[in-house]
């Protein structure tokens, strides 16, 4: 059927009209627990204009089969950072907080020489992660002003992972200075996520706990009923040991994936 803009615009009116870009913020869990700077969580959110929400891309592998087209094979997720820029204030205290953040991470100081230490961090000393890693929140808003929504992303224990050079020069009379800043992050979590169940681990019948213990405990099993005699005393002396290994091997099968 031929393009009709009166539907197009009715399904575009249907789910609040076409989304805009610049309706966002981003905030920060909390301030670094070393920060030399006067920019606090509240703050954060107005110096950051502009950042990406981060893709997902997956690492395949090909499966390739005689007669057959190769298909691609879906391996794990492969996890990119997270690219922002932020307006820089005359007085430099979004420098401060980003200088010093990314201190806390590497310490690259040493005005006071090879071995100066900050709270015990010696130069180039990795730190601690709970020192460091802040949860980052991205809100993109919808365009209805009377509605209060907004799709959200969520960069758990993020932290930066590279500053981005600042070019000064005097003929930009008319331009503001802006630092850009790469995040990594170890999870990330999206609204639009399907809910699960919260397990500690892998396996359909239980967590991964259970399974290394069911396979600890058929390995038990099988080195008792070894280790019980040289000989079988009987026909259902066989019988007993072969059940008893069989049923614990059923029992590990039933916690393993598919099982």
């Amino acid at each position: 059927m031929p393009f009709n803009i009166t539907n197009f615009k009715s399904a575009l009116d249907k789910f609040g009209g076409p989304s805009r870009t610049n309706i966002f913020e981003v905030r920060i869990s909390s301030t670094p627990k070393k920060n030399t700077s006067a920019i606090r969580p509240r703050d954060f959110s107005f110096f950051c204009k502009n950042i990406t929400i981060p893709g997902i891309q997956f690492a395949t592998a090909v499966d390739s089969n005689v007669a057959q087209m190769p298909k691609d094979m879906p391996m794990t997720m492969n996890k990119e950072p997270v690219n922002a820029i932020f307006m820089c204030d005359s007085e430099h205290q979004v420098l401060r907080f980003f200088h010093s953040w990314m201190q806390t991470i590497v310490n690259f100081g040493t005005s006071l020489g090879s071995f100066s230490e900050v709270d015990g961090q010696l130069p180039f000393e990795v730190g601690y992660r709970s020192d460091y890693a802040q949860d980052i929140i991205i809100r993109h808003y919808t365009t209805d002003s009377q509605e209060y929504k907004y799709y959200e992303t969520k960069l758990i224990n993020a932290f930066p992972i590279g500053m981005g050079d600042i070019d000064l020069a005097w003929e930009n009379n008319d331009s503001f200075m802006t630092l850009p800043i790469s995040f990594s992050y170890d999870r990330i979590q999206f609204d639009g996520e399907i809910g699960g169940t919260n397990r500690s681990g892998l396996g359909r019948g239980g967590g991964l706990l259970e399974t290394i213990g069911a396979i600890a405990g058929f390995a038990d099993v099988v080195r008792q009923t070894v280790n019980q005699g040289n000989s079988v005393t009987s026909v259902q002396d066989a019988v007993n040991r072969f059940t008893r290994v069989r049923n614990s091997f059923d029992n590990i099968s039933d916690r393993l994936p598919g099982g």
